[in-house]
C-alpha cells in the first residue's frame, strides 16, 4: 500500500462547537491551528398592527467572540402602521480575516390606517436564510408584523435580521469570551389588530482545525 504524509496536513478530524445560547469562555483544543467561525446576531421582532397603536418588536442582541475581535450586532424591530426593523451590522477586526455581512431589513407592508385584509411586513433574512413569513425558523432571523383582517387597521413592520460573518483566526489566543445573541421579542397587538412574530436568536458555529 502507497502511503505518504503532507507537511501541514493533519490526519485529526475538524471539531465543531454550536453555542445557542448565553455568554461564557470558549477554549481552542490543544494543538489547534487555525478556527473558521459563523455566526449572526439575534433577529428582531415583527411588530403589532391595530387600529390604535400596536407595539414595536424588541431589537436582537449582539453576538460576540473575543474581545472586540468580531462583533455581529442585532436587527432592529419593526414597529406599528409599518415601519420596518433593519438588519444588524457586522465587524471582523485583526488578527481575524473574513466576511463582515449586513443583515436583510425587515418588509414594509402596506402602510396607513385603512389597509384591510392585508399581511404584516415579513423578517429580515440573514446569513443562514429564513425570513419572511413561510419556511423553517432558522438562525439570526427577523419576525414577521402583525397582520389585519378588518378595516381601518394598521399593519406591523417586519423585524430586521441580525449581522453575520463569516471568519477565520490563524494561531487561535488560549480562550475567548462569547456571548449569543438574544431573540427580538415580538410586538404586541394593538386594537383590533394582531401581536407580531418574535425573531430568532443568534448561533455561534465554530470549526477548529489541526
Amino acid at each position: 500500500m502507497f502511503s505518504k504524509s503532507f507537511p501541514g496536513i493533519s490526519p485529526t478530524a475538524p471539531q465543531v462547537t454550536v453555542l445557542t445560547s448565553g455568554t461564557s469562555v470558549y477554549t481552542p483544543p490543544s494543538g489547534c491551528k487555525y478556527l473558521y467561525i459563523e455566526m449572526i446576531g439575534g433577529g428582531g421582532g415583527g411588530g403589532g398592527s391595530g387600529s390604535a397603536s400596536g407595539g414595536a418588536g424588541g431589537s436582537g442582541g449582539n453576538t460576540t467572540f473575543g474581545t472586540s475581535l468580531l462583533t455581529a450586532s442585532g436587527g432592529s424591530g419593526g414597529s406599528w402602521a409599518g415601519g420596518p426593523g433593519t438588519g444588524g451590522s457586522a465587524t471582523v477586526t485583526s488578527p481575524a480575516a473574513g466576511a463582515a455581512i449586513t443583515g436583510g431589513n425587515g418588509g414594509q407592508p402596506p402602510t396607513g390606517n385603512a389597509q384591510s385584509y392585508n399581511a404584516g411586513g415579513v423578517g429580515g433574512s440573514g446569513i443562514f436564510g429564513g425570513g419572511g413569513s413561510q419556511g423553517a425558523a432558522t438562525y439570526g432571523q427577523g419576525g414577521s408584523g402583525g397582520g389585519t383582517q378588518a378595516s381601518a387597521v394598521a399593519n406591523g413592520g417586519g423585524g430586521g435580521a441580525g449581522g453575520g460573518i463569516k471568519a477565520y483566526v490563524t494561531n487561535p489566543a488560549t480562550t475567548y469570551s462569547y456571548a449569543v445573541g438574544a431573540a427580538g421579542t415580538a410586538g404586541s397587538a394593538g386594537t383590533n389588530g394582531f401581536a407580531g412574530s418574535a425573531g430568532t436568536a443568534g448561533i455561534i458555529i465554530i470549526t477548529a482545525f489541526f
